[in-house]
């Protein structure tokens, strides 16, 4: 831990008005997550001077300090060592926050969906890459699949497309409270080539039909099962009873009657972003132009799933490239302001915040620059705009569900072409951003 680190952990313990106002705290990526116990004895605006703040959210009693990816994870745990936290049952404490934060249905469950999806993006950005690698190497040298080498790289790169239903079973059932072994297994069985075929109650059965969709509806309805026969078995049968009838249930009832309907969300996304790339890409940027908005209100979330069942059943996504460009235009924009401002403390933020930015975390550009300023946050929807209809136009897919900013141009099927739609974000969300304005703050 650096020494810059502790005096930065000091100096905010200090303004959220010392160790006895803090009730719980954490981070994420780029934010330092705070609760307290008695708000007026916050020093917002102090916090916000501070050198590596790169914006403040305050609602209610809950504090998030924007620091950047590494510093979040760094000075949170200086704080803990200075508060002597037991972080023990912070998990708890975690999701009690984010009800009193942010309590509105649809969007905590949008983040638990993306809590199920999140532990998986580094396996799909491994595997993605492996992929690139490998259609690159037997475009070139067409024998290259039938070598001992060729084909345990294709096995590798296809992995985690293989198993995915398994693991978003597990991860599904572990978010909602039921076992995560139980999901596992319907996730296991909702994708088995051995259904093939056959029928129940009529209905004809086809292994892995709507995808990761199917096995989150139906394993989510498994955990609420499961739930409510812990309540009702005996102890005594519990063990036994519980995982036999959770599974039997699910396997039928999922088969019968969730997996299809599963089946008609997922082919119906298919078919409404496969209209737009292909009949009317330039209307794609529609996109990209609400994006941010999703992110500031936390709905972006639900992306991640329909990305990932885009890939799964067309082994790309056309829609992330898409909506990465509202990163894009936000990075154009900042540049905009970095240029045009006056202020030393708002050009520090952005010297900051672009590295990361470029590499697609934009939470300390968003909430440090674009959104305080008003005009360039409109300047980074609109640039951004412009970048994601080029993007489809030009018909660039991704490979993975998740990812953005520089590195997803390394697991896209057209590298140099989602260069030229991020150049073409870039300067749009500058120039408008010079063209909008905006007032300028004073230190």
């Amino acid at each position: 831990m650096s020494k810059h680190s502790k005096i930065m952990a000091e100096q905010l313990i200090k303004e959220i008005g010392g160790a006895e106002n803090i009730e719980a705290l954490e981070n994420c990526m780029t934010r330092v997550r705070i609760t307290v116990i008695e708000s007026a004895k916050v020093h917002i605006e102090n916090i916000k001077k501070m050198e590596n703040v790169l914006g403040v959210i305050f609602e209610s009693d809950y504090l998030q300090v924007i620091v950047g990816p590494g510093k979040a994870q760094t000075v949170t745990t200086q704080m803990k060592e200075i508060l002597e936290i037991d972080t023990r049952d912070e998990a708890m404490i975690r999701k009690e926050n984010a009800n009193r934060a942010n309590n509105v249905w649809y969007k905590l469950i949008l983040k638990r969906i993306a809590s199920i999806f999140v532990p998986i993006i580094p396996a799909f950005i491994a595997c993605g890459l492996i992929v690139t690698i490998y259609e690159s190497t037997y475009v070139y040298y067409p024998g290259f699949k039938e070598t001992s080498f060729g084909v345990i790289m294709g096995t590798v790169a296809y992995s985690i497309f293989s198993i995915l239903p398994i693991i978003v079973g597990f991860n599904t059932a572990k978010e909602f409270g039921g076992t995560p072994v139980l999901g596992a297994i319907i996730g296991f069985i909702l994708s088995s080539g051995g259904l093939a075929g056959a029928e129940i109650f009529s209905v004809t059965i086809v292994p892995g039909r709507g995808g990761v969709i199917s096995v989150l509806i139906i394993v989510y309805v498994a955990t609420l099962l499961e739930k409510n026969l812990r309540k009702r078995i005996p102890n005594s049968l519990d063990l036994f009873l519980t995982p036999f009838l959770t599974i039997s249930v699910m396997t039928v009832v999922g088969l019968a009657v969730f997996q299809p309907l599963g089946g008609i969300i997922s082919e119906s996304i298919g078919s409404m972003v496969s209209f737009i790339i292909y009949q009317v890409p330039y209307l794609a940027g529609i996109a990209s132009l609400i994006y941010l908005p999703l992110v500031v209100s936390g709905m972006h979330h639900g992306l991640i799933a329909v990305n990932t069942q885009l890939v799964q059943d067309f082994g790309v996504t056309y829609l992330l490239p898409v909506t990465a460009m509202a990163g894009a235009g936000q990075v154009g924009a900042s540049i905009g302001v970095y240029i045009k401002t006056k202020s030393k403390r708002l050009k520090r933020t952005i010297k900051n915040g672009l590295p990361v930015g470029m590499l697609g975390i934009g939470e300390p550009l968003l909430w440090g620059v674009t959104i305080p300023l008003g005009k360039p946050f409109l300047a980074s929807c609109l640039g951004g705009a412009i970048g994601g209809s080029a993007m489809a136009m030009m018909g660039v897919a991704a490979k993975v569900p998740e990812l953005g900013g520089i590195p997803l141009g390394f697991i896209t099927t057209g590298f140099p072409l989602y260069f030229v739609g991020l150049l073409i974000a870039y300067t749009s969300g500058f120039f408008l951003c010079i063209l909008l304005g905006f007032e300028d703050p004073i230190d």
